[in-house]
């Protein structure tokens, strides 16, 4: 999508903003697990994604806002994640956002308010959507649980 095309969208989610219906993503389940290979080295991405939709689920078109992670893990995880789409071993990455997340004693759940990207990505063609992680300590299977928000009905 070219310049004029972006300023178009923007416009039009700001003016027509009573038209932009949001869902989460996997819907109507629960959050998908992101856990990284517990062998792995610090900072380093798992070796596949993890499926969060398949292909011809998602609308299309529809737009990638933000994430809501959470995890049940005593232990303070910081890391990236990166959200992809395409066939499973071709994934191309649409935008990558730092997470802090953790839980400081056996008690509770860490909830993390929800992440909202600077600017939507839009998505066309409903293809299939994986999120890959990786985080800064090393040999820890610890992880997080994500769901996406997507904005649909942009407009319409």
């Amino acid at each position: 999508m070219g310049v004029p095309q972006e300023v178009k969208a923007t416009y039009k989610a700001l003016v027509e903003s009573g038209l932009i219906r949001y869902q989460t993503l996997p819907a109507a389940a629960a959050p998908t697990a992101l856990v990284s290979d517990g062998a792995a080295a610090a900072w380093a991405w798992m070796a596949n994604y993890v499926q969060i939709a398949a292909a011809a689920v998602i609308p299309n078109p529809c737009w990638l806002v933000g994430a809501t992670i959470h995890t049940g893990v005593v232990e303070t995880i910081n890391g990236d994640i990166a959200i992809a789409t395409g066939a499973g071993g071709a994934e191309v990455d649409l935008a990558m956002f730092h997470f802090v997340s953790g839980i400081p004693t056996a008690v509770g759940v860490s909830v993390a308010g929800p992440i909202w990207l600077p600017y939507p990505i839009k998505i066309v063609g409903s293809p299939r959507v994986a999120a890959n992680i990786r985080k800064s300590s090393a040999a820890s299977a610890a992880g997080v649980s994500i769901k996406l928000i997507l904005a649909t009905a942009v407009g319409t």
